[in-house]
């Protein structure tokens, strides 16, 4: 029979899966604004969309080790306490009162060619155009991913996160009347860019997760599903100085 210490011990326990500072479990609503993709964030949207059942034990723990990282330090070598905080956040998220975001973005590098004046359009070089492009990835094994006990050893998340499109995304030329390309040239010319390098920034939104793909017994990568909502060029990587964009799908 657990004594009155053992109860006081696990009640702060929990009352720390609800303080301020636990941004996630301060949350209840979907994640607004976008964001680029973090490894921690991107499992969130997988689990909160269903593509990993988090009533699997193993599913929980590894989420609870990643998105709550000190909890899991403090407390997973004790079978009672780490039973009622996983018990609390899987709650929460088969209510979907888990923090998650849904709208991501990410940034690429753009080349362009000469002016078309007629079709009044920068066409972007076939080195770095888009054509007929069905996937995104959002997360490589190269990239940094938490570091908490051991993470790298993560066996139901994997490294590799692609983005599958609804639709096929085709970028290939920059829209621009030519009463405003004069002034872009300069300001290209100013800042020394011979390359005429541009960079797009590509925002999405999810809104489907089939989860891990298996190949051989072995989770190779896992799938999110979207689309492309809007893409915006600017002429320095800060993102400050806007020169057009398209609006792709609502």
């Amino acid at each position: 029979m657990m004594n009155r210490r053992g109860v006081i011990f696990i009640f702060l326990i929990l009352l720390g899966l609800t303080a301020p500072v636990h941004s996630s479990f301060a949350q209840k609503r979907v994640g607004e604004g976008y964001a680029q993709p973090t490894f921690g964030e991107i499992v969130q949207t997988m689990v909160l969309l269903k593509g990993y059942d988090i009533n699997d034990r193993k599913v929980a723990d590894e989420y609870g080790r990643l998105v709550y990282c000190n909890l899991y330090k403090k407390n997973f070598g004790n079978d009672v306490a780490w039973n009622k905080i996983r018990s609390q956040y899987v709650s929460r998220i088969i209510e979907k009162k888990e923090y998650f975001r849904v709208l991501y973005e990410t940034t690429g590098i753009f080349n362009l060619d000469r002016y078309d004046f007629e079709t009044q359009s920068f066409p972007i070089s076939a080195q770095t155009a888009m054509k007929n492009v069905g996937s995104i990835k959002l997360f490589s094994a190269e990239e940094p991913r938490p570091d908490c006990g051991n993470m790298k050893a993560l066996s139901v998340f994997p490294p590799i996160i692609i983005l599958q499109l609804n639709q096929p995304l085709t970028l290939d030329r920059l829209n621009l009347p030519m009463e405003k390309v004069e002034k872009m040239l300069a300001r290209i010319e100013e800042a020394g860019n011979k390359q005429r390098q541009v960079y797009g920034r590509l925002r999405m939104r999810i809104t489907d997760a089939p989860g891990p793909i298996m190949s051989n017994d072995t989770i190779v990568r896992a799938d999110l599903r979207g689309d492309v909502v809007s893409v915006d060029f600017f002429l320095d990587r800060e993102l400050t100085k806007p020169i057009g964009g398209v609006k792709i799908r609502k």
